[in-house]
């Protein structure tokens, strides 16, 4: 998974080889059933705020888009709503969506004949995970059919879906289970073809206020800015020729924020007295890049890679950056709370202005090094800051 995160002074992050997990307390957490009964309207976009266990908030919006239906009442209830219309056996409340279509949905993946959910954040958000309940089937009435998509500018995602029964969307695993009444992904069979990751259809019976038999919980590992749920009625079955009012519902999501990474870079003499203390030619100098991330969500394993410019009036220090301490490393890594950690393996050198990073430095002072490149081991913390210090001298 890729983080590409910009950072000041040449410094940026590439992808990297696992992802970090967000910790509890930095999560965002939202539930329709913290929400009062309402009726909503299509025709309306709604915001709301998620919140983690630090007090911190997060707001998100909600819009709908209806394209051919005939009525938007299910069970005499106006839809959509805030209610216990469809509770999965938890009895809590959840956003429920639905109606009745003129006739069945031809391409889920279109606007036509569908009721479009889109969810909607300010920033890239990531980890998002939301839960949705009785996506099934009834003969010669509807059979739900459900198209889940994510997006950041201009990319677009498939989310990874699974029930409570070990079914999920994708090639590895089942595709549908006993005891559930949802088909996943790609899959033909019990009524249904499935041509896409990204889809979900009803196959069986579920009971939209005691059984989790249709739930499915839904997750994004990429950045998303927006996921947008498209409702249909898959197109007739053997012996149906008929069409009925559906609906399904939606209980809560959780979601991370993005890291923050920030870079400063300063300097400062390296000696404290004398007159080598205020950068006179043949006076060593310290540079200090910080490294702070200010987002609540961790910088993914070995991702961060900084890249520093040196410039043209000072040489390198290839040498024991501090006597008086243990090792004799050119650098000094102050990690703090961050967790990363740094070795010689994790530097690399460039004499060409950072077209390869192969150039090995000469013992003591080297002008032909002019740019160098961090890359730390670990995993970065939220919340957290880190230095690194190196020496050069001044021409």
């Amino acid at each position: 998974m890729s983080r590409l995160l910009t950072l000041t002074f040449l410094a940026a992050v590439v992808a990297s080889p696992a992802h970090a997990v967000c910790s509890a307390s930095n999560t965002y957490n939202f539930a329709f059933s913290s929400q009062a009964n309402a009726t909503l309207n299509y025709a309306n976009s709604y915001s709301y705020t998620a919140s983690n266990s630090l007090g911190a908030t997060q707001s998100f919006g909600v819009s709908f888009f209806t394209n051919g239906l005939t009525s938007s009442q299910v069970n005499g209830a106006q839809m959509p709503a805030i209610g216990t219309q469809i509770t999965s056996g938890t009895g809590a409340k959840t956003l429920t969506i639905g109606g009745t279509f003129s006739g069945r949905t031809t391409t889920i993946s279109s606007n036509t004949r569908v009721v479009r959910t889109t969810f909607t954040f300010a920033t890239p958000i990531r980890d998002l995970t939301l839960t949705v309940h009785d996506i099934d089937y009834t003969k010669d009435q509807y059979r739900d059919w459900l198209h889940v998509q994510g997006a950041n500018g201009a990319s677009s995602y498939v989310p990874a879906m699974v029930t409570p029964f070990g079914s999920n969307n994708t090639t590895a695993g089942p595709h549908v289970a006993a005891g559930s009444s949802v088909a996943l992904g790609v899959y033909s069979g019990s009524g249904v073809n499935l041509t896409g990751a990204d889809q979900a259809a009803g196959i069986g019976a579920s009971n939209n206020t005691n059984s989790n038999v249709g739930d499915i919980t839904i997750s994004f590992a990429q950045p998303v800015t927006t996921v947008t749920l498209r409702y249909g009625n898959y197109p007739y079955g053997n012996g149906e020729n008929d069409t009925g009012q559906q609906a399904y519902g939606i209980s809560a999501l959780s979601f991370c924020p993005m890291p923050a990474v920030t870079m400063a870079k300063t300097s400062a003499p390296y000696a404290t007295s004398g007159e080598d203390r205020f950068n006179t030619p043949l006076a060593d100098v310290v540079y200090t890049l910080t490294v702070t991330n200010n987002g609540g969500s961790p910088v993914d394993l070995a991702s961060l890679v900084l890249t520093d410019a040196l410039p043209s009036t000072v040489s390198f220090y290839n040498g024991d950056f501090d006597p008086s301490a243990a090792g004799t490393d050119p650098f000094l890594l102050t990690a703090g709370s961050s967790g990363v950690t740094l070795s010689a393996a994790n530097v690399a050198y460039s004499n060409n202005g950072g077209t390869s990073y192969a150039y090995v430095p000469a013992a003591g002072y080297d002008s032909n090094v002019n740019r160098i490149r961090f890359s730390p081991g670990g995993t970065m913390a939220a919340n957290s800051s880190f230095t690194i210090k190196f020496r050069a001298r001044i021409k």
